[in-house]
């Protein structure tokens, strides 16, 4: 494809400049699609400063939500640079580690992250820019689109959790953001009477994909600057007909909305869960909730993006069913031989789409371990039932969703192992009402220097996100193994799960 998302948000701005774009919930006034492109503009200019690294010109956004952290992908594009978001929520080391494994050269922040980033730039080759601080144009030239090739180009490398020990960089090509987008907006049918609610975390591809999605189609969008039950669910009654949430987040406004008495919830017209199963009797209250709604569910992964979609029916949900393949998603279940497996066969979930996933940064062998037969491979365990839809039935990596991140356990294996009293460890996800699951370890320590568990918690948050640190320690002898030595996580989260049910 010539035109890029920017491209689009461009023709956009030129076709109706005086309609509202963005707009920051409570806060008044609205920022137009005229005043859009000035912005993105502003932007890029600042940022085609950036020099070359080794995987070419490489740009850090470190942004709260906002207009910016949007925009600042737009402007990428503008300026022919490579966005890479980082996760506020990552600990300093983390962000530092993304920082130097892309060769950033800018680091674009604001607000509070403005010291943060800073910090984590310390003898790093990497400008800090603060936001604030870039100048936006009262008028801007319309840009050249289309005039060259530039679909097979990276324009996005987003960050995943490390399945082993550090988070890779998944490589976004133009043509692949793009097509993501236009099948959001085939299969959702995103228009421009929509206003898009973005609850969630703006560094996160999802949010600001659908922040972006929004504007490239000439809806509103509009931004919560942290996420609160209350303001969603204010949103969804009174402006916002669309949103994107995970199933803590629809848990969180289904208990506000109880409490108000389970008033009517009239603006939403379509709202999509997404990032792990929801469960059967959160989705039947959603569905009383949103009654002029459509509830729907979707299923993807970082590097496979979406993959499946269902709009829920009362009279035909299942237990962890995520619906059937999506527009452009050839999807297919193997089992453990590498063989299709049939209907009600469980396998591992892998699937095609007409632009591909491009590979992790520098990172060749990981990426070629990710196909099979052609199909990139989540790691997720499936069974197709007779209608077609798909069921998750288990999760082949150790991957844990509490709250809607990700957390792989060998990440915080790595960190706990740092310690100088941990022998052995081993990390699992407990069930957890509010937040999907909780992490949760089982350790081996050194019997003359067991060390206090609220210490040993503050010693990971000094690593990792605190999302990511675990909720519950249990100190043990030996941890459960086979016959091959391996360790058996199913009788760890056993073992947990009885501590946690006699405590």
């Amino acid at each position: 494809m010539r035109f890029t998302i920017v491209d689009s948000i461009a023709m956009r701005c030129f076709a109706f400049p005086d309609r509202p774009a963005i707009e920051v919930a409570g806060t008044a006034g609205a920022m137009s699609y005229g005043e859009v492109w000035c912005r993105i503009s502003g932007l890029a200019t600042a940022l085609s400063a950036c020099a070359s690294g080794r995987h070419g010109r490489m740009v850090g956004l470190l942004l709260p939500n906002g207009p910016d952290a949007a925009l600042a992908i737009a402007a990428c594009q503008l300026a022919d640079v490579v966005a890479v978001p980082v996760n506020g929520r990552l600990s300093p080391p983390e962000m530092r580690h993304i920082l130097g494994d892309a060769d950033c050269r800018i680091l674009l922040t604001a607000g509070d992250f403005v010291t943060t980033a800073r910090r984590v730039c310390e003898g790093l080759p990497v400008a800090v820019i603060d936001a604030a601080g870039v100048k936006t144009p009262v008028h801007a030239p319309r840009p050249a689109t289309g005039n060259r090739e530039i679909g097979a180009e990276v324009c996005v490398i987003g960050y995943t959790s490390g399945t082993t020990g550090f988070p890779k960089g998944a490589i976004y090509t133009h043509d692949y953001y793009t097509m993501n987008n236009y099948r959001w907006g085939w299969e959702f049918g995103l228009s421009a009477d929509h206003t898009v609610l973005i609850a969630g975390p703006m560094f996160h591809i999802s949010y600001a994909g659908f922040a972006l999605a929004g504007l490239m189609i000439g809806a509103t969008v509009r931004i919560l600057p942290e996420f609160s039950a209350a303001a969603a669910l204010d949103e969804l009654s009174t402006r916002c007909t669309f949103a994107f949430l995970v199933p803590t987040m629809l848990t969180l406004i289904v208990d506000e909305w109880r409490q108000r008495g389970c008033p009517p919830v009239s603006a939403a017209r379509h709202v999509i869960s997404a990032g792990a199963p929801a469960t059967i009797e959160l989705l039947r209250t959603a569905m009383q909730m949103f009654s002029s709604a459509r509830l729907a569910e979707m299923y993807g992964w970082t590097e496979g993006s979406f993959v499946t979609y269902e709009v829920k029916c009362a009279d035909t949900l299942l237990p962890n069913c995520v619906g059937w393949p999506a527009v452009g998603a050839d999807v297919v279940v193997f089992d453990e031989n590498g063989e299709l497996c049939g209907i009600g066969a469980a396998g591992e979930v892998g699937v095609r789409s007409g632009v591909p996933f491009a590979g992790y940064l520098g990172a060749t062998e990981a990426t070629e371990t990710c196909f099979h037969r052609g199909y990139l491979m989540s790691g997720d365990i499936g069974v197709f039932q007779a209608d077609g839809r798909l069921c998750i039935v288990d999760r082949k990596k150790d991957v844990i969703i509490t709250g809607g991140e990700n957390v792989y356990t060998i990440e915080v294996e790595r960190v706990l192992l740092e310690h100088p009293a941990i022998r052995e460890c081993a990390v699992v996800g407990l069930p957890d009402d509010r937040w999907g699951e909780r992490v949760a370890a089982l350790l081996v320590v050194d019997p003359l220097a067991t060390p206090d568990p609220a210490l040993l918690a503050d010693f990971c948050r000094a690593r990792l996100a605190d999302y990511k640190v675990p909720r519950e320690m249990v100190f043990v002898d030996a941890l459960p193994r086979n016959s091959m030595g391996k360790v058996r996580k199913s009788l760890v989260i056993e073992l947990l799960a009885e501590r946690a049910h006699l405590a």
